[in-house]
């Protein structure tokens, strides 16, 4: 039988000023807590990395599926139901190495499996920003890269927040910011300095295809360049829509990706972009396109810097044509373009100044919204990031303190130089 092991070491971490308190300890996993964060060391197989992840996390994973799964909130039900009846066709899309680990998590944590998979599969819901801005942008051409989480806070989901530091057997390191029993990523960094993060979109629903999260892990686990993170998203069944930003400290180059089950785009920085979503589109329309057109009759178009917004007869949002500063790319995805023209005014006030304490200035309101459940500053040269969470009476996470993480402390043995 494996001991837990409840001792209050304290020891010197980062450097003088932030030090890690062991909780517990598992086989090759243990929990520890660092400037009243909580940090999940997990290592081994699927399947160990799993049963570590349950075991330290017990009470957590419990108290969010009772809370999620258990009694969803208001609304929740019918998508808990979908969940349920799509579980056949999700699974087949799910790679065996995290099934296994669901199945660690499983055993670790005595919730069944089921149960542990519908919650890996809550953040199909989710709506964001993605940032990253070097070159002359930056005080030092340094290339950074901000993920801003927004979802529903009221669920005190961040009470469970723990950053993994994973070291799966033959695979990437990674550093992945989460919430107990949730093996999936949003938003993570991996030992090769690629870092990642996702906007939600619309299509809710389109379940024959790699659940967005498991998709991220893939990255993290796989991925040695932003060449290789941008193949596994081309090349892999996906979901619904999807915004992603991902980025590459070794080349301080990052790319946006646009993905639905069906098409897929990329976004360089300081490339202008357009997001088109029409209603009533004409049944002859001709082959793509070429033989008809769009005619929009009554509509309104909203211009101001960096941003053009068209709306159809109805009111509907159906365009977006949006302007990025150099060096800079730009993510806030379909809804509340009222974003956009903020982030790209505040990136610009700021150029050829912007670091981390800027970005944490950038990201405040409106552009987090008041559901932030968490931001992420990553400096993927460095292997050093930044996170914030939700305030334990759900204050938004832009604004709350930052935890300064050096992930090079953690994987000393695998940095890639």
């Amino acid at each position: 039988m494996v001991r837990h092991i409840l001792f209050s070491l304290t020891f010197l971490l980062f450097g003088s000023s932030l030090f890690a308190k062991v909780i517990s300890t598992e086989g090759d996993g243990y929990l520890e807590e660092t400037n009243g964060q909580y940090v999940l060391r997990i290592k081994g197989t699927p399947y160990e990395m799993g049963y570590q992840h349950g075991k330290l996390l017990k009470e957590g994973i419990q108290q969010n599926v009772g809370q999620s799964i258990d009694k969803p909130p208001a609304g929740g039900e019918d998508k808990t139901k979908e969940f349920l009846r799509n579980l056949p066709k999700i699974k087949n899309h799910i790679p065996l190495s995290l099934i296994e680990e669901m199945k660690g998590v499983v055993e670790g944590s005595d919730i069944p499996f089921e149960k542990i998979l519908i919650l890996n599969l809550f953040p199909e819901m989710f709506h964001c920003s993605g940032i990253t801005v070097n070159g002359e942008a930056t005080l030092n051409g340094s290339l950074y890269h901000v993920r801003v989480l927004d979802y529903s806070i009221g669920k005190s989901i961040q009470k469970s927040a723990v950053l993994i530091i994973a070291e799966p057997k033959d695979k990437l390191p990674f550093a992945n910011v989460s919430y107990a029993g949730f093996i999936g990523s949003v938003t993570g960094m991996n030992a090769a300095h690629i870092a990642i993060g996702e906007i939600g979109g619309h299509g809710y629903g389109y379940w024959d295809g790699v659940p967005m999260a498991f998709l991220m892990r893939s990255v993290l686990e796989n991925a040695h360049t932003l060449s290789e993170a941008q193949a596994i998203f081309q090349n892999a069944s996906r979901t619904c829509e999807y915004y992603y930003v991902v980025s590459d400290g070794n080349t301080n180059t990052s790319i946006g990706i646009y993905a639905t089950a069906s098409q897929i785009h990329f976004v360089n920085p300081g490339d202008p972009y357009a997001i088109l979503a029409p209603k009533g589109v004409p049944a002859h329309f001709g082959t793509d396109g070429e033989h008809d057109k769009f005619f929009i009759s009554s509509c309104r178009i909203d211009t101001c810097p960096n941003q053009t917004v068209l709306f159809d007869q109805d009111q509907s949002l159906i365009a977006l044509i949006r302007t990025q500063p150099n060096d800079c790319l730009l993510i806030t995805g379909f809804p509340y373009p009222e974003r956009y023209p903020v982030l790209a005014n505040r990136v610009i006030s700021q150029w050829g100044q912007i670091d981390e304490q800027q970005l944490t200035e950038i990201i405040k309101r409106p552009v987090s919204r008041e559901s932030n459940l968490h931001n992420a500053i990553f400096l993927p040269s460095s292997l050093k990031m930044w996170v914030a969470h939700a305030g334990p009476n759900n204050e938004p996470a832009c604004d709350q303190p930052y935890v300064e993480y050096d992930l090079k402390k953690y994987w000393k043995h695998h940095v890639q130089q």
